[in-house]
């Protein structure tokens, strides 16, 4: 009798350190998926590539992670959602007996367990796409528990998510990790939000001083949201860091918490003109 081989396993690195161990058949699909992503032909050839590599491998973890994706990027959130869900029910699959993420890590140093930290990541994206903020926050906190190195960035949305809950507390906890400090980037105007909200004002202006320094267009079209908008200048249709359409982005993406309280966006203000009255 033929023995058939798991897709996925993990194996134990460590005392609580472990990797994805891929079958055989696994690793030679995933050979086939990095050509499709090398030669995808565009969004649309690389969404229809992923389409039919699913249909002869419809449990490989990356290949629908980023199906999924493509579906966000075609604003099918529902869509990307059921397969965000099936890419981390494929992963946790693998878990041995009595395997919990917030105890047992799965380092993003090993490349192989970087498509399932993909997965829960665009999970977590899907998830908020379709208003489950609550369940957001949870997948969050598990993409944390298990990579507390954080290679996917979750420490720059997770506290969005937390204020839009009005989770204040929660949102300062992770400002206020050791391992996180200086690398927040436009996230960092949150940080001073938090504060206001917990009636900390008189904090602001420090946490302040280096978001004016280093990201001022997010305090600028904060402040003036009718500014025109920026053009991207990224050839790859990412986001350039510091760039005004970062900046934009940003603003965007955290207006609506800066609303509340009353008051917030008036402490901002005045916080951005002591700040360049100080520049001379």
């Amino acid at each position: 009798m033929k023995t058939i081989e798991p897709a996925y396993q993990l194996e134990q690195m460590g005392e609580s350190e472990w990797r994805f161990v891929f079958s055989a058949e696994m690793e030679a699909a995933t050979s086939k998926f990095d050509d499709i992503l090398e030669f995808g032909g565009g969004k649309r050839g690389l969404t229809v590539a992923l389409r039919a590599f699913l249909n002869e491998y419809p449990s490989h973890i990356d290949a629908l992670h980023h199906y999924a994706m493509c579906k966000m990027q075609d604003g099918k959130p529902l869509d990307a959602l059921a397969f965000a869900h099936t890419a981390v029910g494929v992963a946790r699959s693998a878990f041995p007996k009595g395997f919990q993420l917030d105890n047992n890590c799965l380092p993003g140093g090993w490349i192989e367990n970087r498509p399932f930290l993909r997965a829960l990541h665009g999970l977590m994206i899907a998830q908020r796409a379709m208003y489950q903020t609550s369940a957001a926050i949870q997948t969050g906190r598990d993409l944390l528990g298990c990579e507390s190195q954080d290679r996917m960035g979750v420490r720059l949305t997770l506290p969005l998510y937390l204020l839009e809950l009005g989770r204040n507390i929660e949102a300062m906890e992770i400002f206020d990790y050791p391992d996180f400090e200086g690398c927040f980037g436009a996230a960092e105007y949150l940080h001073a939000l938090a504060l206001i909200r917990l009636g900390r004002e008189t904090e602001i202006p420090h946490v302040l001083k280096p978001c004016f320094r280093y990201c001022p267009a997010v305090a600028d079209y904060l402040l003036n949201p009718d500014l025109p908008h920026p053009k991207n200048e990224s050839p790859l249709g990412g986001i350039i860091m510091g760039s005004a359409y970062e900046g934009w982005t940003s603003a965007v993406e955290q207006r609506r918490v800066w609303d509340e309280p009353a008051g917030a966006l008036d402490l901002l203000r005045e916080a951005h003109t002591q700040f360049k009255s100080s520049q001379g």
